[in-house]
């Protein structure tokens, strides 16, 4: 619910003006989420912990089509390259077999395919400043405290998302715009 709440939120803004997507992370994070979502059921079936992928496989989705629908975006030329690099990284999560690789190459993709967002948010946190961001720190809190009663290995990539919303929040509301 949390997940939805949050994109929710983001989808609002987009529509209302209030922020201006960097539109190729959304994007990005689309495609890495359906490699992401593609790969757990093929390896092993449908499961309902998955659902989770599957909202945020359809929120990412829905945000980059709005933002290119409304036309409420911003691209920048160096954002082709962060996601043709963070596709790269999807590409070698897919034909990687090795469990602990496989997480850092979505954790790579992950970073690389965000870094659009993250310069947006330091030199123009109005632009990005959503509501969504809080929630989604909420969200991968929560989602942690369930990650840590397995191996570490399935907490990495929360820890990573939660440390990167974390980030979000304190460009957009605790760090002053560097022009």
């Amino acid at each position: 619910m949390l997940i939805i709440s949050g994109q929710s939120t983001y989808l609002r803004d987009i529509w209302r003006n209030k922020i201006q997507p960097s539109v190729l992370s959304w994007l990005g994070w689309a495609l890495l989420m359906y490699a992401l979502l593609a790969a757990q059921i093929l390896d092993s079936g449908w499961q309902w912990s998955l659902a989770s992928v599957v909202f945020c496989t359809v929120g990412c989705t829905a945000i980059a089509t709005l933002a290119f629908i409304t036309k409420n975006y911003t691209i920048h030329k160096r954002d082709w390259l962060f996601l043709a690099l963070g596709i790269t990284c999807v590409i070698l999560y897919l034909i990687s077999k090795d469990p602990w690789l496989t997480t850092i190459y979505a954790i790579l993709a992950d970073i690389i395919i965000g870094i659009p967002t993250i310069i947006k948010a330091y030199h123009h946190p109005n632009s990005e400043k959503s509501l969504a961001w809080i929630i989604s720190v909420s969200t991968w809190s929560l989602t942690l405290t369930i990650s840590f009663h397995h191996d570490f290995l399935y907490a990495l990539f929360p820890i990573y998302l939660w440390s990167y919303c974390v980030l979000m929040v304190y460009l957009l509301y605790w760090k002053k715009a560097q022009l």
